[in-house]
């Protein structure tokens, strides 16, 4: 494994993958429109603490409202 990437990350991404493979499709399509949903409801937020939208914009160094933009017009 790469030292570069953490094993926790990988773990993590595995899990979910499994996870995701064990519903049916259209559990899968009902699960994944809760979470667009719930992530529309994140990037709105003006909630700055640990795990917020903001938070992870100021960890990265990056605009939260250009990112906002960026996620805006893509969809149109």
């Amino acid at each position: 494994m790469s030292n570069t990437v953490d094993a926790n990350v990988l773990r993590a991404v595995f899990a979910a993958r499994v996870s995701l493979a064990k519903l049916t499709k259209a559990e899968a399509v009902a699960h994944a429109e809760d979470e667009w949903d719930k992530t529309q409801r994140w990037v709105a937020s003006a909630s700055n603490k640990e795990g917020s939208f903001i938070w992870f914009c100021q960890e990265f160094d990056l605009d939260e409202g250009a990112v906002r933009r960026a996620i805006r017009e893509r969809r149109k």
